[in-house]
C-alpha cells in the first residue's frame, strides 16, 4: 500500500537515476546522481541565529546563504563548504531601492523593516538578488531587483520595484528557475493581505536577470485543499526526470502548523497536482517547529539538499536547517531528517470509517472505531530492520460518568503483539502525537491498531528509526491513599485564583503568565521516600493553531526537582501529569514555577 503523502524513503539508498535543472542557475540539465548523504540529516539547525527563508547558490565551491532582515541587515549572509558549518558576514544589499518605504513587522518589532525572501540567482554579466520590501508608493510589499560582479555582494538596487501588482496585494518571495537556457522569476501575488487569492506565478526573464520578458504564468493558488487554509508562498521549482515540482509552504509561518508541501506537474506550465505534505512540525517530532521558506541546492557532488527555516524551542527565532531530499521509484519527494508519514484514510479500515477534517494531516481521519474488533491496517517502509519510532496522530474524546478517560489500542507489527498504546484524553478534534517503540524489519512491515478501551479517532502515522525516551518505571502505589492538596490553598505569586465548577475544590489557578508566576504549596507525608506527585492541570497554549507543551520547573525544599512538561488538553479539560520527588517525613515545600507557555493548576495528589 502506498502512503497518500508518499514519503518512503528508497530502500538501501537505490534510486532512479534523476535528471535535474538547477534551480538558481541559466545551465543546462545536471545528471544527479540517486544516493543523498548530505552533511547533515538532522533536526539540530546548522545555523542556530535567526536567519529566516534561506536561499542558497554554490558558486565555485562555496555555498552562499541568503535570508531575511535581522540585526539591522538588510539581507543577511553566510557562507559555507560544506552545508554544515556557517560563517556570517555582511549585509549584501546595505542599500535598498529608492521605491522602499518605512515598515516594521512583528514578531521581529524594530529589528524587522520588512525585508524579506532574498533569491540570489547566477545571471549573464554577474548576480541577480531580488528582495520583498514595502512600497513607499502602494504601501504593498513588492520584489525589488539588485546587482553585483559577486555573489558575496554589494548588490546594487535599481530604484523602482521590479514586480508590484498593487491591485493583487503587492508581490513576494521571489524564486528563479532555468531551463534550456531561459531564466524565469517565481513569484507570490500577496493576496493574503487584503482578502485576495494567494497566486503563485511563473515569468520568464532575459539573461541578465534585469527585465521580465513575458507575461506571469498562473501556478497555483490557494485552494488545492485544507491542509493549506488560506496561504500558499515561498514557492521553490525543479524538475526531476521529466516531472516539474513545485515546492511551497503554506499556513500561516508565525504558527507551528506552517508547513512545506509540494505538487507536480508534467508540464513547467502545469497544470500542477497537489501531492501533500513534505514537511510538518510533526514529522520532526515537534524539534523543528514550522518548517518552511524553503529552497532546494544541488550540492558539490551535484547530490539534492533541502534547506529550510524553523521555529526554536521558545519560538524567538527561525534558525537555518539542511537535510537531504530523495525521490523514490514512483517520483515522490521524501527529507531524509523528517519521519515518513502515512494517512490512517488510506490504511484498510474495519469496523470503522472516514471522514473529513479541515484540521488533520491530508484533510481526513479515521473514525468510528466503536467495535472490539474495529482497527486500521497498513503498511509501512524501513530502509532498515531495527528500532523504530511509530508516532500516532490522535483524538479522545472518551468519557465515562462526564469524566473524561484515557482510550487504548492493541499494535501488532507483522502480526506480532506490540503492546497497548495509550492515548490521553484530549477532546475531539484536539490532535495530539503518542509515541511508541516498535521493531520493524527491512523493507515492508504491516501495522494493524486495533480498539481497545474507550474510544480515539486516528489521523496519521509517523516513522521514524530512532528509540522513543521511556520514564523509568514507577513503584506499585495505592492512589487511593494520596494526599490531595488544592492549587488555590497555596502561596500565589503573579498568578490568580478563579472559580471553576469542574474543577476539584470548585477553584483553580491560573494567570501563571509571567517569568515569575509561582504556586507554593505545603505537601505533608507520613513518611520520607520516593514520591507521585500527581498533578491536576489543564494546558490550552498554541501557536497559530498548533498545539504547546506547558512548562513548569519544580522545586521540593528550595532544590531542584526538574520540570513537569504538560501536553496540551485545551482549556477546562483536567487531566493529570506524575512526577516522581524525594520528600521528608512531614510537612514538604512543593513549588510549580513557569517555565513556558500557559498551564492552569486544579490539584496536586502525594502518593
Amino acid at each position: 500500500m502506498t502512503p497518500r503523502s508518499s514519503r518512503i524513503r528508497a530502500l538501501g539508498g537505490a534510486l532512479l537515476a534523476l535528471g535535474l535543472l538547477a534551480p538558481v542557475a541559466p545551465s543546462a540539465a545536471a545528471a544527479v546522481p540517486a544516493a543523498v548523504h548530505t552533511p547533515q540529516d538532522a533536526v539540530e539547525p546548522v545555523l542556530d541565529t535567526n536567519f529566516p527563508d534561506p536561499d542558497v547558490l554554490l558558486v565555485d565551491r562555496t555555498y552562499h546563504a541568503y535570508a531575511t532582515n535581522s540585526g539591522g541587515d538588510n539581507v543577511q549572509y553566510a557562507t559555507s563548504t560544506n552545508l554544515t558549518r556557517w560563517t556570517q558576514g555582511a549585509d549584501v544589499l546595505p542599500e535598498l531601492g529608492d521605491w522602499v518605504g518605512d515598515c516594521s513587522f512583528a514578531p521581529g518589532g524594530e529589528t524587522d523593516q520588512c525585508v524579506w525572501a532574498p533569491e540570489v540567482a547566477a545571471v549573464d554579466g554577474g548576480y541577480a538578488l531580488y528582495y520583498t520590501a514595502r512600497d513607499a508608493a502602494s504601501g504593498r510589499q513588492c520584489i525589488g531587483a539588485a546587482f553585483a560582479t559577486d555573489p558575496a555582494g554589494p548588490f546594487t538596487a535599481q530604484d523602482e520595484p521590479f514586480v508590484c501588482p498593487a491591485d493583487q496585494g503587492g508581490a513576494i518571495d521571489a524564486a528563479t528557475y532555468a531551463e534550456d537556457g531561459q531564466l524565469y522569476l517565481l513569484w507570490k501575488a500577496d493576496g493574503n493581505c487584503c482578502a485576495l487569492p494567494a497566486i503563485l506565478y511563473l515569468q520568464p526573464l532575459s539573461g541578465d536577470g534585469t527585465t521580465l520578458t513575458g507575461p506571469p504564468v498562473e501556478l497555483l493558488r490557494n485552494d488545492a485543499g485544507d491542509s493549506e487554509r488560506f496561504v500558499v508562498e515561498a514557492p521553490t521549482l525543479l524538475t526531476l526526470d521529466g516531472t516539474y515540482y513545485l515546492i511551497h509552504s503554506a499556513n500561516d509561518f508565525f504558527g507551528g502548523n506552517y508547513r512545506t508541501q509540494y505538487a507536480t506537474s508534467s508540464s513547467l506550465t502545469g497544470p500542477y497536482t497537489d501531492q501533500g505534505e513534505l514537511m510538518t512540525s510533526e514529522m520532526f517530532g515537534g524539534q523543528v517547529r514550522g518548517p518552511g521558506g524553503q529552497d532546494v541546492v544541488v550540492d558539490r557532488r551535484g547530490e539534492l539538499a533541502i534547506v529550510f527555516h524553523g521555529w526554536d524551542e521558545t519560538w524567538s527565532y527561525r534558525a537555518m536547517h539542511v537535510s537531504g531530499l530523495t525521490v523514490d521509484a514512483d517520483g515522490d519527494l521524501d527529507v531524509t531528517a523528517a519521519a515518513d508519514l502515512y494517512e490512517a484514510e488510506d490504511g484498510v479500515v474495519s469496523g470503522g470509517r472516514i471522514r473529513g477534517d479541515s484540521t488533520a494531516s491530508g484533510g481526513a481521519v479515521v473514525g468510528g472505531l466503536d467495535f472490539a474488533d474495529s482497527s486500521v491496517t497498513l503498511q509501512v517502509e524501513a530502509d532498515r530492520s531495527g528500532l523504530a519510532v511509530l508516532g500516532i496522530r490522535y483524538a479522545n474524546g472518551s468519557t465515562d460518568a462526564g469524566a473524561g478517560v484515557r482510550s487504548t489500542g492493541l499494535l501488532t507489527v507483522n502480526g506480532q503483539d506490540a503492546g497497548t498504546v495509550t492515548f490521553e484524553h484530549t477532546t475531539w478534534g484536539n490532535w495530539t502525537v503518542e509515541e511508541v517503540q516498535v521493531r520493524l524489519h527491512k523493507g515492508a512491515n504491516t501495522i494493524t491498531l486495533t480498539k481497545g478501551a474507550y474510544f480515539a479517532e486516528i489521523d496519521a502515522f509517523y516513522v521514524q528509526h530512532g528509540r522513543v525516551e521511556r520514564e523509568p518505571a514507577r513503584p506499585v502505589t495505592d492512589p487511593s491513599q494520596a494526599v490531595r492538596v488544592e492549587a488555590e490553598s497555596g502561596v500565589l505569586t503573579n498568578a490568580r485564583v478563579r472559580q471553576d465548577a469542574a474543577a476539584s475544590g470548585g477553584a483553580v489557578v491560573g494567570g501563571l503568565d509571567f517569568p515569575d508566576s509561582s504556586i507554593a504549596l505545603e505537601v505533608c507525608v507520613p513518611r520520607s521516600g520516593r514520591t507521585t506527585l500527581a498533578i491536576r492541570y489543564a494546558n490550552g497554549s498554541e501557536r497559530g493553531g498548533y498545539s504547546l507543551e506547558a512548562v513548569h520547573s519544580l522545586t521540593v525544599n528550595g532544590r531542584d526537582a526538574g520540570e513537569v512538561v504538560y501536553p496540551h488538553t485545551r482549556w477546562g479539560n483536567w487531566q493529570t501529569v506524575e512526577h516522581d520527588v524525594v520528600l521528608r517525613k512531614g510537612c514538604n515545600t512543593v513549588t510549580l514555577t513557569r517555565e513556558a507557555w500557559f498551564a492552569e493548576i486544579d490539584a496536586v495528589d502525594a502518593y
